[in-house]
């Protein structure tokens, strides 16, 4: 799928039903079941929907119905009327939301010395404090799907990136120029910005 269909939220319709991308309010729920389908993808990546479904009823079904926006139960009742809807249903599952499934696994890190502290991994809270201070709101973060979660958040990364390395550039051009350099070249940055 693509960023616009990530960006906007939208569904796919597997006959009368629409297949939904998992949103970040309820990420706690469905990431463990997403989890063990996304292990075994990694593991199996020629597989099947039906070998996925035949591996992982119950984590399959789970996020069928997450990703229908019903209950476990409601799904059943639609895979007994009828054949390899489930099939189908799975498969747009996953395709829908490609992002979580595509994510490479982190790389690991070498071991440090004993004396050196390993960085912390940042929270949920510090990852959407982060946003925030990019400009979302709070509220818009909870309803993101995972998709564009994971592309805002790589954006914002990419913002401070480029920010810190302007902002170093421009600390050693102020160390370096001489007191008129400088300031006429923080007039330029000046009449830039307007």
């Amino acid at each position: 799928m693509n960023e616009f269909f990530v960006a906007s939220n939208r569904s796919v319709s597997v006959g009368e039903l629409s297949v939904h991308q998992l949103q970040m309010h309820n990420f706690d729920e469905w990431q463990s079941v997403g989890r063990v389908i996304k292990d075994f993808l990694d593991n199996h990546p020629d597989e099947t929907a039906q070998k996925i479904f035949d591996e992982h009823p119950f984590e399959s079904t789970q996020l069928i119905a997450y990703s229908l926006k019903c209950s476990s139960e409601q799904a059943v009742d639609l895979f007994k009327q009828e054949s390899k809807l489930n099939i189908l249903l799975l498969d747009a599952a996953i395709k829908v939301n490609e992002a979580f499934f595509s994510e490479p696994k982190p790389k690991k890190k070498h071991k440090r010395s004993r004396n050196t502290k390993q960085p912390k991994q940042p929270s949920w809270f510090e990852t959407f404090q982060y946003l925030t201070k990019a400009g979302h709101r709070s509220d818009d973060i909870m309803q993101m799907s995972y998709g564009a979660f994971i592309g805002y958040l790589g954006a914002a990364q990419k913002q401070r990136s480029q920010s810190l390395l302007t902002n170093t550039n421009l600390m050693r051009a102020a160390q370096h120029a001489k007191d008129k350099a400088y300031a006429k070249l923080a007039d330029e940055l000046k009449s830039n910005d307007d």
